[in-house]
């Protein structure tokens, strides 16, 4: 698992590039320190335009084209979000390959246990799905829930990962 830090601004500069993995082709951006800050799914657009969506919401930051990233499973990443989200991303950290954990229990392993549904939303406003797995959070009656990448990426992963 990659070191997580959190940050409190969005950086100045982020190089993205494309990087092969068993859910597909994923968009990375790294901060000019070398650490992870985002990761998107490329489905059907271009590159672009997952970059674009992150300039959106990052408005001061330039996207960059970076060199081709081989592996990142060692890099650090950097994080930006609530105190309370940085509780559930360091949670759901913990979920081993091939193993899931509900919305609920992730609520009651961080001290919440009525906030299965705020769980689900820092689930969803994770930066770097597939590093800080979040695909590995289902619901409670074993539905898949949500996931950003797709349910049939969420799919493909805990299958890939031999989740049941």
């Amino acid at each position: 698992m990659s070191k997580l830090a959190f940050i409190g601004k969005a950086p100045a500069q982020v190089a993205w590039s494309i990087v092969s993995s068993p859910a597909g082709k994923l968009v990375v951006g790294m901060t000019d320190k070398g650490a992870i800050c985002r990761i998107g799914f490329l489905r059907n657009g271009a590159a672009e335009d997952v970059v674009a969506e992150w300039q959106a919401e990052w408005s001061r930051t330039a996207f960059v084209r970076g060199p081709a990233l081989k592996d990142f499973a060692c890099c650090p990443v950097a994080m930006m979000g609530t105190a309370f989200q940085h509780k559930v991303w360091r949670e759901m950290a913990k979920i081993p390959s091939g193993s899931v954990r509900s919305y609920g229990e992730i609520a009651r392993r961080i001290g919440n246990p009525k906030a299965a549904r705020a769980v689900g939303a820092a689930c969803g406003a994770n930066p770097v799905p597939y590093i800080v797995p979040c695909h590995r959070v289902v619901a409670a009656n074993g539905g898949l829930g949500g996931f950003s990448g797709g349910l049939d990426i969420k799919k493909k992963l805990l299958r890939v990962e031999g989740a049941r």
